[in-house]
């Protein structure tokens, strides 16, 4: 018996290197395929919608407004302003290039100092390119850990591995964190 149905709307920003394949995961999100995006300039928004029930019967229809940002050096003074507001960050890596990894300390710090208390979710992506991993999963890991990052997925845009999880959890974070899913 549903109890009732709620709507939410939750801004997320999505930020990592350039060439991370953050635009890409979105698209496979948005449209379920893998297609090959060209470089992001500035930022790009979306819109996904969910839903997430809980264990009363209760439905909660969500929209995520996806804030893609360009990863380009260039490009990163529009994200403190854009990050104001957000209620969920996704930092992404590249499994491929531990530079990645390596400047998601920047990332973080930008989008901290300018979110109030987002849940947090890191990604690794291009899984599908195993065969050429520098970033083991256990540095992913030291990474959360060190970071209190809620949530790490690897994940592949082109195989589609995790990609519904990773906005699924993210939102089943977020709204515990507003104390309306237990």
């Amino acid at each position: 018996m549903s109890l009732g149905r709620e709507k939410f709307m939750f801004k997320v920003v999505v930020v990592g290197n350039g060439g991370v394949g953050k635009s890409t995961m979105i698209q496979r999100l948005l449209t379920g395929k893998f297609l090959s995006q060209k470089i992001t300039i500035g930022t790009d928004l979306a819109s996904y919608r969910l839903e997430i029930d809980d264990q009363d019967g209760n439905s909660y229809n969500i929209t995520l407004q996806l804030w893609d940002f360009a990863g380009e050096q260039r490009f990163r003074f529009f994200l403190p302003r854009y990050a104001r507001g957000a209620q969920g960050a996704i930092l992404c890596y590249d499994i491929t290039r531990y530079t990645s990894l390596d400047d998601l300390s920047e990332w973080f710090k930008i989008v901290d100092e300018n979110a109030t208390e987002p849940i947090y979710v890191l990604v690794g992506t291009k899984t599908d390119l195993e065969d050429q991993r520098k970033v083991p999963s256990s540095d992913g890991e030291q990474f959360q850990k060190e970071h209190s990052i809620h949530k790490f997925f690897e994940t592949s845009s082109l195989s589609g591995e995790n990609n519904k999880k990773i906005f699924e959890e993210l939102t089943t974070e977020i709204l515990k964190s507003y104390r309306i899913l237990k």
